[in-house]
């Protein structure tokens, strides 16, 4: 009996708590995971590396890509042509919008007045004239000018006389000697320029200077100079200016083979001719104009002979000139074409379609040849003639 009331009094072992479970409370099962076995009839999952095995063959590689290719090669060229065919055209229209031109003929009234009627192109100013006669008259020396303000003047030279008369050309190339005789002012040129040729065009010296000599008795003045002496024939070229009176004295062999002046009966067979010619704007009058207000152009030109004219007026719009022009617009997007070359290059290589980006290298090659082909082509065309 003492056994038995002992093994009743031996209290039980306190049960075990756990993280998360309340004091007291009830002990939740402990669920311990074990690997279960795959069902029957499933394989189990092999992990292999991505590489071949012994005895499997290895894939082929990806075929080279020819259509993107060709793409690439030639898609660079066409958009570049296109543009210069879109430029062109755009161009041909904006040049009857931005220019304009007028022309018209004009023959004397019974008093000697000229006069045409002229319509301006709309919105569209005077940019150039020119007013001419294929006759010889003594009108010589009228001329239309464009003013500052676009407006028109029609103006005639007066008809001033030389100063300096010329007299004589004498050159001697045994002795290297050449002397130019005038009648006129006395005053020494300031500005002296000549060239000495041979028959065959080579330039055999050149003159900066000459001394100048006056005969008080006969008014006669003669500009000397040496040069080296030579038995050969020389042809000359001289200027002397003299700015005392805006004049140039020139001195001109007629005929040889660097160039060629048409001699007067007086000079033609000693070999040369003298002419005298004014530099700078001679003295000049207006004598018409262009009235705006019934579109007329008149004038009343000063001397005897009744000729006729030609006049021709290029007008230009400024004012759309002052506006972006589809041209220009055509003209932006294709500078910006390089930019997009180079941005499809690097794509295509970065997508992996390396044909593509092959054949956009390849299409900057095959411009260069063609554009080097073109120049040899022109060298072979007209390097002959040159």
């Amino acid at each position: 009996m003492e056994d038995g009331e002992k093994a009743q009094a031996t209290p039980a072992a306190p049960a075990p708590v756990f993280l998360g479970q309340a004091f007291g409370g009830a002990q939740s099962p402990v669920v311990q995971s074990t690997p279960q076995p795959p069902p029957e009839g499933a394989n189990p999952p092999i992990y292999v590396k991505n590489e071949p095995q012994w005895g499997e063959a290895t894939p082929p590689p990806t075929s080279f890509r020819w259509g993107q290719f060709f793409i690439g090669l030639i898609a660079p060229i066409a958009v570049s042509l296109l543009f210069v065919f879109v430029g062109d055209l755009v161009a041909s229209d904006q040049y009857d919008d931005f220019y304009g031109y007028e022309e018209a003929f004009m023959s004397p009234d019974e008093n000697g007045h000229y006069s045409a009627q002229i319509s301006l192109t709309p919105d569209h100013e005077l940019d150039y004239c020119s007013l001419y006669s294929n006759e010889q008259s003594s009108q010589e020396g009228v001329f239309c000018e464009v003013l500052w303000d676009h407006s028109l003047e029609v103006r005639q030279y007066l008809e001033t006389p030389t100063q300096i008369q010329p007299l004589a050309f004498v050159i001697d190339g045994e002795n290297g000697t050449f002397s130019v005789s005038y009648n006129g002012t006395t005053d020494i040129p300031n500005d002296i320029s000549g060239r000495l040729f041979t028959d065959t065009g080579t330039q055999y010296a050149r003159i900066y200077a000459a001394e100048h000599e006056t005969d008080n008795a006969s008014a006669t003045s003669y500009l000397n100079s040496t040069f080296t002496p030579t038995n050969r024939t020389l042809h000359i070229y001289l200027d002397a200016v003299f700015f005392s009176t805006n004049e140039i004295l020139m001195v001109t062999s007629c005929e040889s083979e660097s160039f060629y002046r048409q001699c007067n009966a007086t000079h033609s067979e000693k070999g040369y001719r003298m002419d005298v010619d004014f530099f700078g704007d001679p003295e000049h009058v207006t004598i018409g104009e262009l009235t705006p207000s019934n579109e007329t152009l008149w004038f009343i030109p000063n001397g005897e002979d009744l000729v006729s004219y030609q006049v021709n007026i290029n007008t230009y719009n400024y004012e759309l000139e002052q506006t972006i022009s589809p041209a220009e617009v055509v003209d932006g997007i294709f500078c910006m074409t390089p930019f997009v070359y180079v941005i499809a290059i690097v794509v295509s290589f970065v997508k992996g379609k390396t044909a593509l980006g092959w054949g956009l290298l390849s299409s900057a090659l095959l411009s260069i040849l063609l554009f080097l082909g073109f120049i040899a082509l022109l060298i072979l065309s007209y390097g002959g003639s040159l």
